[in-house]
């Protein structure tokens, strides 16, 4: 952001993938610098609490014992798909959860929105009750975004919808529940891969590269709102 840009104390921004990972980093940085207010939204869920025997074990070896002893319980057996599934589940909630509370540590507040980016009518009911919270909403960040690398010989017709629908379905599904119009500012988490592409990537340079395109649209649509389509090269865990 930068001096054109109206984002303080007050602005309450909607953000897509902010739970973990690279998106989540770019918001803790932002609720450091303007202490605002985050929707976050993401499709994994937070709602169930850690199972006793995972809580205090962060040690990645010990907690995936400790989930193959779990497993045996119960009488499953503990192949490596099922161990890791569980693991991941474990990992990612651990994630938003410290994203949540990094963010209020340095000043800001948030919320976490368990949903599916592309589907708008779950989105918008939803939001509903964390806008009569927070406010209305002043400013989008679609960083969602998902991976299927395969060479297109190779390529599903599921690899391809679940790469561009996040991107391009996704961020449709955004302005559908927020009127552009009252948005300061829209920021799209695309890739240098739209320009340079990159080997068994065809789907997710395609989709960047409209999200690039789409960017251009909302400026022409909506020249008050600040609009910008960051090529990101890459990040250390993203």
């Amino acid at each position: 952001m930068n001096q054109h840009t109206t984002i303080n104390s007050s602005s309450v921004v909607l953000v897509s993938g902010g739970g973990r990972g690279v998106t989540a980093q770019c918001v803790i940085k932002l609720a450091e610098q303007y202490r605002c207010k985050f929707i976050l939204l993401g499709r994994s869920s937070i709602g169930d609490s850690e199972p006793e025997w995972a809580k205090n074990c962060f040690d990645e070896s010990e907690l995936k014992k400790r989930i193959m002893q779990d497993l045996i319980a119960q009488g499953e057996k503990p192949t490596p798909v099922k161990v890791q599934k569980r693991f991941n589940t474990i990992s990612k909630r651990r994630d938003i959860t410290n994203t949540i509370s990094t963010i209020k540590q340095v000043g800001g507040e948030a919320d976490y929105i368990s949903v599916d980016v592309t589907n708008s009518a779950d989105l918008t009911a939803k939001l509903a009750p964390v806008i009569q919270r927070f406010g209305a909403i002043t400013g989008i960040i679609h960083g969602a975004g998902n991976l299927a690398d395969k060479l297109i010989e190779k390529k599903s017709e599921q690899d391809f919808e679940t790469v561009y629908n996040t991107k391009i379905e996704g961020l449709e599904s955004l302005l559908s529940c927020v009127q552009p119009s009252q948005l300061d500012f829209i920021v799209l988490f695309s890739s240098f891969v739209a320009f340079y592409g990159n080997p068994g990537q065809s789907d997710y340079a395609l989709a960047n590269e409209i999200l690039n395109k789409y960017a251009y649209v909302l400026k022409r649509k909506y020249p008050n709102c600040r609009v910008l389509s960051i090529g990101w090269g890459p990040w250390d865990g993203g």
